[in-house]
Parts: C-alpha cells; structure tokens; sequence
C-alpha cells in the first residue's frame, strides 16, 4: 500500500506519519525533502531562492529560514508561485523516486504530502488518508508547540483546501481531537482496515 497523508495545518500529519514509521512503514515528509532541497548554502536551490528574495530569508546560521520565507510567500501568490516552480519539480522526482522504490520492494510507504489535493497527487497513490481536526484545537495546538500567530495560521491555511474537503475527498480519515494514545489506537484500527483494501 502507498498511502498518501494529508491535512489542514496542525491537524497531526507528522504524527500520524511517525506511528505509521514506528508500525514498520516506509515515510517520507514532503516538508522535510524541501527543506532538504534547499538546505546547503552552495547548492543549486538555495541561490536560486536567495536570489528571489535576498538575504532577509537567511537565518544566522546561514541556512535558509523557513519561517521567514513563508512569511514572504504566503497571502502572495506570485510569490508562493515562484518558490513552487523552483521546489516542485524536483520534490515530484524525489517522491516517484521513493514511490517506485516501494512498489519495487514491496513496502508499504507513507507519503505525508500537506498539499495533496491542491496539487493533484492523489492519483500516485493506492488511498489517500486525511488527519482531520477542529480549528479550534488545531489552532491551540499550533499556537501552543509552534509559537504560530492567527496571522500566519490564517495566511497558509488560506493556500490550502479546506478541512472539510480534505476529509470529503479521501478514502480514509483520522480524528484527532484528543490524546496522542487515542489517535494511536485509531491509526491501528486503520491499519487492520488497509490490510483488508489491499486484498480487494
């Protein structure tokens, strides 16, 4: 099975995706491969965006900042344009790349993938599974763990589909309004339903 992740921002993909990890999946974060892309300060990528937006997006340690280049790309989208012509293609090769691997292999994969439905992925993948939660919780939580504003929560939740869609157009879905144990026992549950669609 590879099964695509998705869902609004703070809803738990990277949660849902670390147990599915811990079960014996193979993973792969589409947030931590772009950041990957454009990490080195010699590498193709990072010039590419530094020279879009300059050196206002450099952390202190060199590196890009990615809280500041959201900050400038997101509410823009001409700005948030340019950096997906720049990131995407190469996150498409490297995310076939790891779907082929799996299907070659034999392994069930887990592909967080935040924009899933907005860029049209869904067909790459055996089911999609979407990690739903109120805005209310999820906001706290962002707010909480990741020191986000209501501004900027608003500015990327702006760029995605809304949750309920999210939740409307996958073949799976994961409440997680409560503990980390309780959605744990949902994720297993989930599985047990999966090995049963495989055999379909």
């Amino acid at each position: 099975m590879i099964l695509g992740i998705t869902g609004s921002f703070g809803a738990g993909k990277s949660t849902v995706r670390e147990e599915f990890s811990l079960l014996g999946w193979h993973f792969f974060d589409a947030d931590k491969v772009c950041h990957d892309i454009y990490a080195s300060p010699s590498g193709e990528f990072f010039n590419r965006i530094t020279a879009c937006w300059g050196n206002s997006i450099i952390a202190p340690d060199g590196s890009i900042d990615r809280r500041k280049l959201a900050e400038t790309v997101f509410g823009k989208p001409d700005e948030l344009k340019n950096l997906t012509d720049i990131l995407y293609p190469e996150l498409n090769r490297r995310m076939d790349s790891e779907i082929a691997m799996c299907r070659n292999k034999g392994l069930n994969g887990a592909f967080e993938i935040p924009l899933l439905f907005e860029q049209d992925y869904a067909a790459r993948f055996d089911a999609v599974l979407t990690v739903w939660g109120a805005a209310e919780i999820r906001h706290q939580r962002l707010k909480d763990l990741r020191h986000f504003t209501d501004e900027e929560i608003a500015k990327r939740e702006n760029q995605q589909l809304p949750s309920d869609e999210k939740l409307e157009r996958a073949d799976f879905a994961l409440i997680n309004n409560g503990s980390k144990e309780l959605l744990r026992k949902q994720i297993l549950i989930l599985t047990d339903k999966i090995k049963n669609w495989n055999k379909k």
